[in-house]
């Protein structure tokens, strides 16, 4: 044994102590994996395949179907239903009221009184920009109405898109809190 390991050429020990290594390695994530599999089929309770056997006389329960069975569970799981769809309703309602009631009148007052400030901030914005003294002049001479409105949105977008979207969010909910029908 010896001299066979002393007729290896140096060289090729590095590669040897590789080969080794990963064949450790191999070995380890292979017996790591077959344990683990074990472990899993034992906890599932799992039959391997060569452990398995052929039953000939198997035949599976559903090919006898008990009519008077079948029709009671059938009537059970329609009044179950029934229940299910009823307590979904009620609940609905109850979260409906409870929404209702959680709006006092200070909230509806505070959204009003936030819609009213913006529609003055954003008029009052208007009305800032377009008659300021030192460019009132060059608007009216420049510029039509729409033409000094835009020139309003080009020279203040993040003001506009602010109040605006604060105007478009207060006419949503107001519009979506009412129940419109007949």
């Amino acid at each position: 044994m010896e001299d066979a390991i002393n007729t290896v050429p140096p060289d090729a020990w590095p590669l040897i102590t590789i080969m080794f290594n990963v064949t450790c390695v191999v070995t380890a994530l292979w017996l790591a994996w077959t344990i683990f599999i074990i472990w899993r089929r034992r906890a599932s309770n799992l039959t391997a395949v060569r452990g398995a056997r052929a039953n000939r006389n198997a035949a599976p329960d559903f090919l006898s179907v008990d009519e008077k069975a079948r029709k009671s569970a059938l009537a059970r799981g329609e009044a179950y239903e029934k229940t299910l769809n009823q307590r979904d309703l009620d609940e609905a309602k109850a979260a409906e009221l409870k929404l209702r009631k959680k709006e006092s009148l200070v909230a509806r007052i505070g959204r009003l009184v936030s819609f009213g400030m913006a529609l003055f901030s954003l008029a009052s914005m208007i009305s800032g920009t377009v008659f300021q003294v030192s460019i009132m002049g060059r608007y009216w001479e420049q510029y039509s109405a729409g033409e000094r409105l835009m020139a309003v949105i080009q020279e203040h977008p993040i003001g506009v898109a602010v109040t605006v979207g604060v105007i478009l969010f207060n006419i949503v909910t107001f519009v979506s809190s009412r129940k419109w029908e007949s």
